[in-house]
């Protein structure tokens, strides 16, 4: 039986309405990052440089602002903006530390995430090894209940690791907080619209180095209360950076907020992925 081939009309198709400008959009998108991968790779193959906030025992302040925003249109409709700062003061005797945080979110017509954090946290050396510390803190998170919240915490610490970029720490003390709620909450069986608690705080925090310009900081916060027996809040925050100039750096980051005990209709465990830019300031 003789075979027989059956063409493919390509000019037939290519000539669809649309199609070609189509195809142009993917591979002018294509092309794009291409390029985009390409500059960032002779970026990062450059000279080092560092990946986090400057840490120098000299008195002055130095900041790091990282900025995440992420707009989708069309078949999904959402938008979300993350800002952070982070500044630091560090001397021989000790170190100031500064952070400011603002989340917000929303999708489909409704608010997911609305959170602002300002938080200082002082560490007066006592030794070469030990520190003492008082913490506090301002927040503002209603998609939790929470329409403010304010916090300070005391007590002692262990330098682990210290240098001159890098350091690891460990802490614990005591922690009062008070808290006021957007909608009644259940305390003990009994609904409040603000209650105050005190407990202890267990932390430990890490900036390090893993290569000439990358750098991974976490810190990890325990706060189980003295008034509820089994009533606990944790506090989770990691980011790795990767600086691209002297300056400016990629960075991702995870958030985690656990509650053991959350209002009604709500989860324990609240967690964020961001990515975004960091821009020093020295």
């Amino acid at each position: 039986m003789p075979m027989t081939f059956k063409t493919f009309p390509l000019n037939k198709h290519l000539s669809r309405p649309g199609l070609m400008p189509a195809l142009k959009r993917i591979l002018t998108a294509a092309a794009t990052a291409t390029a985009t991968a390409t500059a960032l790779s002779a970026l990062l193959l450059a000279a080092p440089a560092q990946a986090q906030v400057t840490l120098k025992q000299d008195g002055q302040w130095r900041h790091l602002v990282t900025a995440g925003v992420n707009i989708n249109d069309g078949n999904t409709r959402a938008t979300a903006l993350n800002l952070n700062t982070d500044s630091v003061r560090a001397t021989l005797v000790g170190k100031w530390s500064a952070t400011a945080q603002l989340l917000y979110a929303r999708s489909a017509g409704i608010t997911t995430g609305e959170r602002a954090l300002v938080s200082s946290q002082y560490n007066g050396n006592l030794s070469p090894r030990t520190f003492a510390f008082v913490q506090a803190s301002g927040l503002s998170d209603k998609p939790a209940n929470i329409s403010n919240r304010f916090a300070a915490t005391t007590g002692l610490g262990l330098h682990l690791m210290k240098g001159d970029d890098e350091f690891w720490d460990v802490w614990a003390g005591l922690a009062v907080s008070q808290d006021h709620y957007v909608r009644p909450a259940d305390i003990r069986g009994t609904l409040r619209d603000r209650y105050t608690d005190s407990g202890l705080v267990l932390a430990q925090e890490s900036s390090l180095r893993l290569s000439e310009n990358t750098a991974f900081k976490q810190k990890l916060v325990w706060l189980p209360s003295l008034r509820v027996s089994g009533q606990s809040r944790t506090e989770f925050d990691a980011q790795l950076a990767v600086a691209i100039n002297e300056s400016l750096n990629l960075s991702t980051g995870l958030s985690m907020r656990y509650n053991s005990h959350p209002a009604p209709g709500l989860q324990r465990l609240d967690t964020a992925l961001i990515t975004g830019l960091s821009l020093r300031y020295d």
